[in-house]
């Protein structure tokens, strides 16, 4: 059967600039989804007609296409507010998606390996896969590009590998925003403790810190600038260290995750210190945690459903149409001001 010559070669992006939409509304048009205007969907159906856009029928019989969300830690408020994100765009567009476990290190040093990535989508077939927070090596990454598979990495943990696309949020503005947070209510002995050694996120989150605290005419001590897993067990680590500098010790603390600040709060909580009395503690993510606690968590909102929903989204437009709308794409970051900060007392 010939194939019609126009048609193979028109882009769903072809498609969206024709109608004057996204990318992503141009695909729920082209595959059905509801959730689309009257007025809008008659645009894209029109440009569809007019440049002659086909795209793979779906029949009830077929087995529905799949996708793969794959973690090292599934278990996290983090990585599960992601997920449902994930879950929940892939259930718009009739799609299965299928948790798998990663093997990599605890301190997520070390790449996803290629046996572990390459044979599950190959030999099970997917359509494609989201990557959570994990580095590829070079084999992995040469396995998708010749099996053309679509994968998108939320928040890479290096740049080893640019031509990956991904999905992450404003890491240098939460950052920035959490020192001016602090900054703004007096503090001036601050202390940041960010993600393992080189992460893409905690890097850019520091250097946003830091970035802040320069405009200030404030350079934090070498010492209070701390890499490490996002744990709880890092955060309880650290904070008694820093607590336990007497005179020297800081008046607020940023912390890389929510579970580093609970770690923060029970190393205050153990020497005697009240959040935000003695300590103001900003969070980081913003996740169901921060609201569990007493005080409440001033936290930098990562936009984690968002960013699950947007992975999915942007592999099933690779797979129907060879390209992402974006290569890298960032969502905006906010603060949530709670109760765990205040101005510093005397």
């Amino acid at each position: 059967m010939n194939n019609p010559p126009a048609a193979s070669r028109t882009l769903l992006a072809d498609v969206a600039a024709r109608a004057g939409v996204s990318l992503a509304t141009a695909s729920k048009v082209a595959n059905g989804r509801p959730e689309v205007s009257p007025a809008t969907r008659a645009r894209v159906e029109a440009a569809i007609k007019e440049l002659g856009y086909v795209t793979r029928v779906h029949h009830p019989e077929e087995t529905p296409p799949s996708i793969s969300f794959m973690a090292d830690v599934i278990e996290s408020a983090y990585a599960m507010t992601i997920l449902k994100g994930a879950r929940d765009a892939a259930e718009a567009h009739g799609v299965d998606l299928v948790i798998e476990r990663t093997h990599t290190s605890a301190e997520r040093t070390s790449p996803v390996p290629q046996s572990d990535l390459n044979h599950r989508l190959l030999s099970r077939n997917r359509s494609g896969a989201v990557v959570l927070t994990a580095s590829l090596d070079s084999d992995t990454v040469a396995g998708i590009e010749s099996a053309r598979l679509p994968i998108v990495v939320i928040d890479p943990l290096d740049s080893s590998h640019p031509e990956i696309v991904s999905v992450g949020a404003t890491n240098w503005l939460g950052g920035h925003s959490a020192a001016e947070h602090l900054l703004g209510l007096g503090h001036t002995r601050l202390a940041i403790l960010t993600g393992p050694v080189a992460s893409l996120s905690g890097t850019a989150r520091l250097d946003g810190f830091l970035s802040a605290c320069s405009r200030r005419g404030l350079t934090p001590e070498p010492d209070l600038i701390r890499h490490g897993p996002f744990t709880q067990a890092t955060g309880y680590q650290v904070a008694r260290e820093w607590l336990s500098l007497g005179p020297r010790r800081p008046t607020a603390i940023t912390a890389g995750s929510d579970l580093q600040a609970i770690g923060v709060m029970q190393a205050a909580n153990d020497l005697g210190l009240r959040i935000p009395e003695n300590l103001s503690l900003v969070s980081y993510d913003d996740t169901f945690i921060t609201t569990l606690t007493t005080p409440h968590l001033t936290a930098v909102r990562q936009p984690l459903e968002e960013m699950g929903r947007r992975a999915v989204e942007t592999v099933l437009l690779m797979k129907d149409d060879g390209q992402p709308e974006a290569h890298h794409i960032e969502i905006a970051t906010t603060l949530s001001e709670r109760a765990s900060t205040a101005p510093p007392r005397g």
